[in-house]
């Protein structure tokens, strides 16, 4: 996997899956239609005020490559109904097991929390490419200490 720097703060999460499919941006924005930047949210700051870009939208391009996105949760919960106390699946170091196996055996795209919004880097077997435009071994302390809070990731395999 080669590193992409995004070219603008909101297309993370393309240049994430570029990255994992071996694509070039332009490519994933051809396919997807757009590029994100659209003013969804006039009322909120950069880059949250931007349309930005959907996860669905890139499964879509992993699919018409022959590759499955599947999704891993960080720290899965059981709800009732939308608003009711949440019943944690596993034990939290269970969970950051779990996980850290997947991104240590895989490829794929994390998604999680930045600084000032949501971030996505991509990983290949342990390594995170992140877009912003640096490169580190994995771990939940690198990641922190960058300002990135893990939830969730995009395991990418071919179909």
């Amino acid at each position: 996997m080669r590193l992409l720097r995004k070219p603008r703060r909101w297309m993370c999460l393309p240049a994430s899956f570029a990255m994992v499919l071996d694509l070039t941006l332009d490519e994933i924005l051809a396919e997807i239609g757009h590029d994100g930047s659209a003013i969804k949210f006039p009322g909120m700051p950069e880059p949250v005020c931007r349309r930005g870009f959907h996860p669905q939208e890139l499964i879509d391009v992993c699919l018409a490559r022959g590759f499955a996105a599947t999704r891993i949760e960080l720290a899965p919960c059981l709800m009732a109904t939308p608003n009711s106390p949440e019943w944690p699946v596993l034990p939290d170091d269970v969970a950051w097991q779990r996980f850290k196996r997947t991104i240590d055996l895989t490829r794929g795209v994390i998604e999680g929390v930045g600084s000032h919004c949501g971030h996505a880097v991509a990983y290949e077997y342990g390594h995170i490419f992140d877009p912003d435009g640096c490169e580190y071994d994995h771990s939940r302390e690198a990641c922190e200490q960058r300002g990135f809070f893990t939830q969730h990731l995009w395991r990418i395999d071919r179909i």
